[in-house]
């Protein structure tokens, strides 16, 4: 199994995660630096994902990709900063 959490995620916070992978013995938990709650298209997340599907390896998976990922700005609105 793989999970995928963004390290700033309010939502669904890597500790969610982190509890969950202990009880998978085959799973792997990846926590994407400086993301927020939607992180599937976010990098080579979606590269992963489907290296995943083709495989069922999360162990295998090559994410040292995940290392290049910078924070995004921050949202700008008509109103200046947004949530």
């Amino acid at each position: 199994m793989l999970l995928l959490s963004g390290e700033l995620d309010p939502v669904t916070p890597p500790r969610y995660g982190e509890a969950v992978v202990r009880h998978l013995p085959n799973g792997r938990h990846l926590v994407l630096r400086g993301q927020g709650h939607s992180v599937m298209a976010t990098g080579c997340a979606p590269r992963l994902v489907a290296r995943f599907v083709d495989t069922a390896d999360a162990r295998g998976l090559d994410a040292s990709c995940l290392d290049r990922l910078a924070a995004p700005p921050p949202f700008l609105g008509a109103f200046g900063l947004g949530p």
